[in-house]
């Protein structure tokens, strides 16, 4: 990847545009097609830029906005297509923390979201044994 800063700078602008309730910002941000698709937490899969339009209006139309609070951000790809796993720990939601990867690609030059998957995270998880630790 030549200048992971550009990509950087994209998935940065989806929370951003996330929290101000920015729906021509994610327009501009997600690539306009039947390409793309979106997983919100407890929510089926969405296909289509259309549709997903549609539960961002319902989400920013709801009683609260979430804020993100970014971390464990890692960045993988080449210069055409890259995909960003991120943590968002939610402030103001009964979700605390979500992971959540980001896809991209490239388009004239810009990179644009074709993905987004986001999942509750188990809090406390103890990977050695499969079990809640207290």
């Amino acid at each position: 990847m030549d200048n992971p800063s550009e990509l950087e700078t994209a998935n940065s602008s989806f929370y951003a545009h996330f929290e101000a309730a920015d729906i021509q910002g994610m327009s501009d941000l997600w690539v306009n097609s039947d390409e793309v698709w979106c997983t919100h937490p407890g929510w089926p899969t969405i296909f289509g830029w259309d549709p997903i339009r549609v539960s961002f209006e319902q989400i920013f139309s709801g009683p609260e906005l979430p804020q993100f609070l970014t971390s464990n951000v890692r960045f993988h790809g080449d210069d055409q297509t890259a995909w960003v796993f991120v943590e968002e720990n939610l402030l103001g939601s009964s979700l605390s923390a979500v992971a959540a990867v980001n896809v991209f690609k490239r388009e004239e030059g810009t990179w644009k979201m074709v993905g987004h998957q986001a999942a509750p995270l188990i809090p406390d998880l103890d990977l050695t044994s499969g079990s809640e630790t207290n």
